[in-house]
């Protein structure tokens, strides 16, 4: 589901970016592309630790990934924001891309599953 859900926000993304791409000034596209690109690997992360504590894989120095994993978030944005210009609106859509696009890929496949629809 994990591979379906990038997939599926990826596809979001090149179409949003291909709009503001040819509407939006050239801070706002590269924000957005800052914001997406953070929260997919944030969540390609969080996925692997996941399924490892549901396959009982998860390991006292699990722990540790997560606290190395927010800093590096903060350390990255902490970064972004000293040596780039920010648009706010831009950072905010990039990152709100995918968790926009996991409920919409859960229904859409729970609806295959159950009813053998096509959408």
């Amino acid at each position: 589901m994990t591979n379906k859900i990038i997939i599926i926000s990826l596809i979001f993304f090149i179409i949003l970016y291909t709009v503001c791409k040819i509407v939006a000034d050239a801070v706002f596209v590269k924000n957005l592309v800052f914001g997406y690109i953070i929260t997919m690997m944030n969540f390609i992360m969080m996925s692997r630790k996941i399924k490892k504590f549901f396959n009982n894989e998860f390991g006292i120095g699990s722990g540790v990934g997560y606290f190395f994993r927010m800093i590096l978030l903060v350390l990255v944005f902490g970064l972004w924001i000293k040596y780039y210009d920010i648009d706010v609106l831009g950072l905010l859509v990039g990152i709100s891309i995918l968790p926009l696009t996991i409920p919409l890929t859960v229904i859409i496949f729970q609806r295959r599953n159950t009813d053998g629809a096509s959408t």
